[in-house]
Formats: structure tokens, C-alpha cells, sequence
């Protein structure tokens, strides 16, 4: 937070003001443990930056210095400071303050806790495939719930979201990644690539959140998962959902463009 200090009985109420704001924010960071999430894209990042390394770099690379590279564009603190600094950024003082105490406590907390673990859970290849697997036989088998969480997904708009993040970041990867001779695409040429894969992504975008839902919420009981929906649809639950969706998205573009940056860098230097 910055404060412009023109007197100082005013700089002591603003700063004043800015503390407390952030204290807010940190409760919510902490409640909804956006540090574990953090940690959790730090690995899938470094995961899969270093497979894409191995991709478009083949063989003859400094390995060693790349995984550096990567490990660097994927800094945990780094992570952590930005999404702090992103929902202080796209969060009034009161809707943290709101937020922080719905998600500190009672069946909040509980929610939160299990949509963590679940996110941890299913970075994994095998539980991410029993998840989608489970989700799609609850769709026959446990319809009511499945119904209840494919409503939710369409209400608020989450395919049509992750949607616009994916291209986002697919779209800066390969804007980047265009900066190689060999690989030379224009705007029209990524937007052809990115729409003739639109199908499939939406697709895998909805198995992926359906099987995380149902896994994430199967230990609620139904009243519970009423609750916690309405709450999803509520305007202090839309407000969270657009402001976490738009500072991961950021996230997500920042790092991608990054990562193809590195890449033709250590691609041009192989190369020479």
C-alpha cells in the first residue's frame, strides 16, 4: 500500500487505515491457506515447466541452468507475495474483513480445509483421473449432488472462466515462444491454434472441475452443501471468485510468458 504523506496527522490516518486493510487481507490469505495453494502451483509449475523445457529444447541444453531458471520464475515467496498483493488490490477492507470471518470459522473453515487438500490431492495424475472417474459415475449414481455442483459450476460461470485463463496463458506462452526463427506465428496464427483445441480444453476444463467438486465436497452433508453454494452465489462470494479467478489468471499469464522467454533464451543460446 502506498500513502502520500502531505501532512502528517493525514499520513498517520491513511497509514493507519492501510494497516488495518492489510491485516484484513492476510486473515482471508491465511483462511482460505493461499500459502499451501502457492505451494502447490510452485510444484505443478516447476513440474511442467521442465517438461516443456525438455520439449522445445531437446537434448543439447544446460539442464542444470534451466531447472534454475525455472525454479526462479516459479519463487515460492515471490508467489506468495503476489497473490496477497492481488486480493488487497481487488479487495475493499470490509469484504476481506466479511470474507476472513466466514471462512475462519464454522462450516467455512471446513470448506476451506477441504478445498485445499483436495487441490493438493489432485495435482496428482492417479487421483485426478479417480476424481473425473467418480464425478462421471455420480452422474448416474449420486445425481441429486452431481446436479447440485454442475449448477453451481454453470451460475458462476467457472468453464466459461478457466476458459479465458487458459487461453490467456496459452496465448502469452506462445506469443513469447514466437520470438524464435523456426517458430514464427502471427496473432491469427495462435488464435487458429488455441480455437481448434477449444473443444477438447472445455471439456477437460469440466471433467477437471467436476472431479475436484465432487472429491472436495463428498464429506459434506447435503444441508451443509446448500449452504456453502449459497454462499458461492451470494455478492460477497461472487466478489471472492472474480477477484481469486483474476489474480490467478495474472499469475498464470506472468509465469507463461516467463517460462517461453527462458526457453528462447537457452534455445537461442544452444543454438549458437
Amino acid at each position: 500500500m502506498r500513502v502520500l504523506k502531505h501532512f502528517l496527522l493525514c499520513w498517520f490516518c491513511l497509514a493507519s487505515m492501510a494497516f488495518g486493510q492489510s491485516v484484513a487481507h492476510k486473515e482471508l490469505y491465511d483462511a482460505l491457506h493461499l500459502e499451501e495453494i502457492a505451494d502447490i502451483l510452485r510444484r505443478e509449475g516447476i513440474e511442467d515447466g521442465l517438461k516443456t523445457g525438455e520439449v522445445y529444447l531437446g537434448q543439447s541444453y544446460d539442464v542444470t541452468s534451466f531447472e534454475k531458471a525455472v525454479q526462479s520464475i516459479y519463487s515460492g515467496d515471490a508467489m506468495e507475495a503476489f497473490l496477497l498483493d492481488g486480493l488487497v488490490d481487488a479487495l475493499p477492507d470490509q469484504t476481506a474483513k466479511d470474507l476472513s470471518g466466514f471462512f475462519a470459522q464454522g462450516l467455512g473453515a471446513e470448506v476451506a480445509l477441504l478445498e485445499t487438500s483436495a487441490r493438493s490431492a489432485i495435482s496428482y495424475e492417479e487421483v485426478e483421473v479417480s476424481a473425473i472417474s467418480a464425478a462421471k459415475e455420480a452422474e448416474k449414481g449420486d445425481r441429486e449432488r452431481y446436479l447440485m455442483l454442475r449448477e453451481n459450476l454453470t451460475e458462476l460461470e467457472l468453464v466459461e472462466m478457466n476458459m479465458t485463463g487458459a487461453f490467456s496463458a496459452q496465448y502469452a506462452f506462445l506469443s513469447e515462444l514466437a520470438e524464435l526463427e523456426e517458430m514464427r506465428l502471427t496473432h491469427d496464427d495462435i488464435l487458429a491454434l488455441l480455437l481448434e483445441s477449444e473443444g477438447e480444453m472445455r471439456q477437460e476444463i469440466l471433467d477437471w472441475l467436476m472431479g475436484f467438486s465432487y472429491m472436495a465436497y463428498k464429506p459434506l452433508n447435503d444441508d451443509d452443501l446448500t449452504t456453502y453454494l449459497g454462499f458461492l452465489r451470494s455478492s460477497d462470494g461472487k466478489v471472492l471468485n472474480a477477484a481469486l479467478f483474476d489474480i490467478f489468471n495474472e499469475l498464470s499469464v506472468q509465469t507463461s510468458s516467463a517460462l517461453a522467454r527462458a526457453i528462447v533464451s537457452f534455445r537461442k543460446a544452444r543454438d549458437l
